[in-house]
């Protein structure tokens, strides 16, 4: 299994399109793909895929990253129903919910921060997962970052994103240290969202990110097409399979594809530091919840303070 997380913090890039496009064109290559939809705006659920959120009392990825919730991978997952699909393949998602606006505060307060989502699909039956991470270098960014085997990163050929490109090497490397996790692949840059014939500004930008020494992959420009695609619903690879934009899409798949032997399993959380006293409150909570009568709260051993001397 491949993780690949689609991650730039500088916004209005083509990070959803991409993570949907390159997902859509692993699954019609035959693979089984899941697209995990981090950003809390949603894009890729609601406006790309045309997908609904998750209800509120429904399980949800940010009840299953706080440990609100602990049931199976599968019941996290619905399939996106009208994409063209490879032999054997499959394109399913894990969507937004209501609660992932919440979650940077909360995932701040774990003791171990940046291992919850690698926990939560260590054990998931896909050839690849794609993360389509937040605009943002925040803790669901170091989430993705630290569950993944490498990193797709979309950006425009203009002089700010050189520098968006720098603040994020240095955030990989702030979470390899962090987790104390082996290096984060570069597995290529997706230069995108601009017209043609292209300018001569956007020609020196571009030549300026090659100095950077990471793949440069295939180009997806501007076109109406990627609209009319999230007006439908459906991924571009299905929408307009001969555009131009599709067919990077599947050269992009492709390149992903040629790493997955590479990659064999998840990556593996680093062990939690036990905590005895959160150890009893659990023990007491589940006690509470099971026991009546005069049984109540007979577990309950959290250490108490002593009495104020009168």
């Amino acid at each position: 299994m491949q993780i690949t997380s689609v991650v730039n913090q500088k916004g209005g890039v083509g990070k959803t399109s991409l993570s949907v496009g390159a997902a859509a064109a692993l699954a019609e290559r035959g693979r089984r793909v899941l697209l995990i939809d981090l950003d809390p705006q949603g894009h890729a659920t609601t406006e790309m895929l045309g997908l609904s959120e998750v209800p509120v009392d429904a399980p949800s990825l940010a009840k299953a990253l706080t440990k609100l919730w602990k049931g199976p991978l599968e019941e996290l997952v619905v399939a996106h129903p009208r994409s063209n699909l490879g032999r054997g393949g499959a394109f399913d998602v894990i969507p937004t919910s209501p609660g992932m606006f919440d979650l940077i505060r909360r995932l701040d307060q774990f003791r171990v921060p940046g291992w919850q989502l690698a926990r939560v699909i260590q054990f998931a039956n896909y050839d690849h997962i794609i993360i389509d991470c937040p605009p943002a270098l925040d803790v669901l960014t170091n989430n993705a970052l630290a569950a993944s085997h490498g990193i797709l990163v979309p950006v425009q050929p203009d002089k700010t994103s050189i520098r968006a490109l720098r603040l994020l090497g240095d955030q990989v490397r702030y979470v390899e240290q962090t987790v104390g996790r082996q290096p984060i692949a570069w597995y290529g840059l997706v230069p995108g969202l601009y017209r043609r014939p292209i300018s001569h500004y956007a020609a020196a930008a571009l030549q300026e990110m090659y100095n950077f020494g990471i793949p440069m992959l295939s180009h997806v420009p501007l076109g109406v097409v990627m609209n009319e695609a999230a007006a439908n619903g459906v991924p571009v690879t299905t929408y307009a399979p001969e555009t131009l934009q599709a067919v990077s899409f599947r050269e992009i798949a492709e390149t992903l594809d040629g790493y997955l032997a590479q990659n064999p399993g998840p990556i593996e959380p680093a062990a939690e530091e036990f905590v005895f006293e959160d150890f009893i409150s659990e023990v007491a909570v589940a006690r509470n919840h099971n026991d009546n009568g005069a049984r109540k709260k007979l577990y309950d051993l959290m250490p108490k303070k002593p009495p104020r001397p009168r």
